[in-house]
């Protein structure tokens, strides 16, 4: 089987031997919407500090795969463990995705006027400060810390209205990372950008494997682009995920 232009097989027995423990292990998941199944007996694994990156054309269940790992969505059958723990009740899901930096497709810039800082401060609502508790000296430290790990530090009290698409791009990678996650997750995350900024993707994504040694898992239709970053690729393709020889 080929899909854009790549070899692929069945993904079973996905793990990466010699490479534990497992961030992500889902078993025998289907899932969908209403009787409509989008992903059916799905078993993937992510090691720790391993990057894949899952292909598949539009509708496929990239994002709906997302979904379930994040706890979501539940899936109609099957186990989900995110750090060896089983999502299986509302507090373990909620539990899972403060480990996750997430990172979605679509973007909204905003019409109000926000400094990149405070944009980046919102990635620490609900793990530090919510409600009347209020962001502490460390919070921002660690946006500060942040915004200079993806070169942003200068930008720091721009408005955010006025960045670049990779600007913007970068911004939202580093709300996501200041949650100090130990999986971050990107959706399709060169949609908006230009030639540049689509360049310079896998150099961010390479300084942050090796600055935070995160496990990463991104969406992309692109997979060549992301070769010199990503450990391996999947494809999602009639709710069946196979291997891809990048």
């Amino acid at each position: 089987m080929t899909f854009c232009g790549l070899r692929v097989g069945l993904a079973e027995g996905l793990e990466v031997m010699g490479l534990s423990p497992k961030v992500v292990e889902l078993s025998s998941i289907s899932a969908g919407y209403a009787r409509q199944e989008v992903l059916s007996s799905i078993d993937f694994s992510l090691a720790e500090g391993e990057c894949c990156a899952i292909l598949g054309e539009n509708g496929a269940g990239k994002t709906t795969l997302f979904k379930v790992i994040m706890g979501l969505l539940i899936p109609w059958s099957g186990c989900v463990r995110i750090l060896g723990r089983e999502l299986d009740t509302a507090g373990a899901r909620g539990w899972a995705r403060r480990q996750i930096g997430y990172v979605p497709q679509a973007r909204s810039d905003g019409r109000l006027p926000i400094q990149v800082h405070d944009a980046v401060l919102l990635g620490r609502w609900g793990t530090s400060f919510a409600g009347l508790r209020r962001p502490s000296s460390s919070d921002r430290q660690l946006v500060i810390e942040t915004l200079e790990l993806l070169g942003l530090g200068e930008l720091a009290l721009s408005d955010c209205r006025e960045l670049s698409g990779g600007q913007k791009q970068r911004v939202a990678i580093a709300r996501a990372l200041v949650r100090k996650p130990q999986l971050l997750l990107l959706d399709e995350p060169t949609t908006y950008l230009d030639v540049a900024a689509r360049d310079n993707l896998p150099e961010l994504l390479s300084t942050i494997r090796r600055e935070l040694g995160l496990s990463v898992l991104v969406i992309s239709h692109d997979a060549k682009s992301l070769g010199k970053v990503i450990d391996r690729a999947v494809v999602l393709q009639d709710g069946t995920l196979y291997s891809a020889q990048v």
